[in-house]
């Protein structure tokens, strides 16, 4: 099964279950198959028992319980072909299920904490339980007997930090955009401004020049004027 990924993801690490879910259901196939090697030597070979009024074949029970002791492991090696635990830059995605699917979809930004908790028998085998904190102390995800749980860990909170960097540095560039558009806005009304300002500038010095030659001519009409 694989991840439908969104636009600019992409997975960073995905895990699988560990050995140890497979203890179990290996040793019950294993009797199955004793079982069934059993009956092809000749084991119960014609013996027969009544139960509740009824005749029974031994042979035929033992076939009957060997292929039912194959059901776990074939249970979970379908289980752990169709489920993911996948990281990737966005997200922790979980899906588990084969009848009854179950997912479960965190953005990076709201887990607050991922802790790993392992027990004797799940170290041996390198296994590991994940407790994803979400939101607060009150909501978390457990994610149970997986492989690597350390690196699983550890890929989560470095996702964390990396995306948290990349957004701090989309506010940085949209703080900048934005500095530049008010920048090209205020040079855009300064050159509006300008032709006025030249405009004014012009009749100032055009009164002045004139008065430069008038004030003379001022002077030389009060000298004619009676006293």
């Amino acid at each position: 099964m694989t991840l439908e990924l969104r636009p600019n993801e992409y997975v960073k690490i995905e895990v699988h279950f560990s050995y140890k879910v497979f203890v179990l259901p290996t040793l019950l196939m294993s009797i199955g198959i004793l079982m069934f090697l059993a009956v092809w030597s000749g084991v119960g070979e014609g013996e027969r028992f009544r139960f509740i009024g009824h005749i029974y074949s031994v042979a035929g029970i033992m076939m009957m319980i060997g292929g039912l002791l194959f059901i776990p492991y074939i249970y979970k090696r379908v289980d752990n072909k169709l489920k993911i635990y996948a990281v990737t830059n966005q997200r922790v995605y979980v899906r588990r299920g084969i009848i009854n699917i179950k997912e479960k979809d965190i953005p990076l930004a709201k887990i607050n904490d991922v802790q790993i908790v392992q027990s004797l028998v799940q170290r041996l085998f390198g296994a590991g339980d994940a407790i994803v904190q979400v939101g607060n102390d009150e909501s978390s995800m457990i994610i149970q007997d997986i492989a690597h749980p350390r690196e699983f860990r550890d890929t989560i909170i470095s996702a964390i930090y990396e995306a948290a960097a990349e957004q701090e540095a989309r506010a940085r560039q949209q703080r900048y955009y934005e500095q530049q558009q008010r920048r090209l806005e205020q040079r855009k009304r300064g050159n509006a401004d300008l032709p006025a300002r030249s405009s004014g500038l012009r009749s100032f010095w055009g009164v002045k020049r004139s008065s430069k030659w008038l004030m003379p001519l001022a002077y030389a009409g009060e000298s004619l004027l009676p006293a």
